[in-house]
Parts: C-alpha cells; structure tokens; sequence
C-alpha cells in the first residue's frame, strides 16, 4: 500500500533529472532522433539581396558574439517540411537585437517561432554609443532536417 506512492514519487523525481530524451525507449517520441525525410522539395528561396534597402543595416559593421542556430522544430520535422524564413531585426547599441519578426516565410506557419527566438537570443559586439541598426536582415533555411543561414 505505502510502495505503489512511494515508488511514484521516485519515478517521477528521477524523471525531473533528465530529459525525456534521455530516458530509455523515449526517443521515438521526438521525431528529430529519426531521419529526417522530406515530403515536399525545397521551396525557392527568398532574394535577400531584393529584400534589403539602401538604408537597411547601415552605419556600423555588425558582428555576432553569441550566434546560436534555432532548432529544427519537431513537427515540420517529423511531417518532412522543409523552407526558409526571412527575419528582421534592429540592433541596440549594446548589441542587443529588439524587434525581431518574420517578414517572410514559406511555407507559412510552420518556422516562424523557432528562427524569431533565435535572433532575439543573439548578441552582436556593441556599436558606437548612440549608434543602432535598423533593418537588418537574416535568411534562415530549415533543408533537409537541418538549419543554416544564408
């Protein structure tokens, strides 16, 4: 009678020490420990050259410090999606990004979350003071299971 809560409590303190991932016989419950296989080709990829205007990301030569990729999400993924995403953004003189938003994606929905989180995690060497970037642009592709930026 006390062993059937007792051993719950324990399964379930264990469980909060690792992943799901990390447990045994769990790792086909997120779909990117399988192959990735695409369902549909590659979509054609935005122009960013055409995306960028003369006054866009101007003033200041900005460098990444902290450059982390998102993570393919786990149900384009385990559905074969593949496509890109456009993000715009501005940069604080601390170098801190703010703004941060999808201009363009495709195929919509589906990318969106994980490349904004990503640029709002990045941070860039600190511009002059006073000094920020507006407009600048970053083309993230989700090809193939993986996330690479263009």
């Amino acid at each position: 009678m006390f062993k059937r809560p007792f051993c719950l409590l324990v399964l379930l303190a264990l469980a909060g020490c690792s992943s799901v991932a990390d447990l045994p016989g769990t790792s086909r419950l997120d779909p990117r420990s399988q192959p990735f296989r695409a369902t549909q080709p590659f979509p054609v990829p935005a122009n960013v050259e055409r995306l960028i205007g003369p006054e866009d990301c101007q003033g200041a030569q900005l460098a990444a410090r902290e450059f982390a990729m998102p993570d393919y999400p786990a149900r384009p993924y385990s559905r074969g999606l593949q496509g890109w995403v456009v993000v715009r953004f501005h940069v604080y003189d601390t170098g801190r990004p703010h703004r941060v938003r999808a201009a363009e994606s495709v195929p919509a929905g589906h990318f969106e979350n994980a490349a904004v989180r990503a640029v709002e995690d990045w941070r860039f060497q600190e511009l002059e003071q006073g000094l920020a970037l507006s407009n600048c642009v970053v083309l993230f592709e989700f090809r193939n299971g993986s996330v690479r930026v263009r």
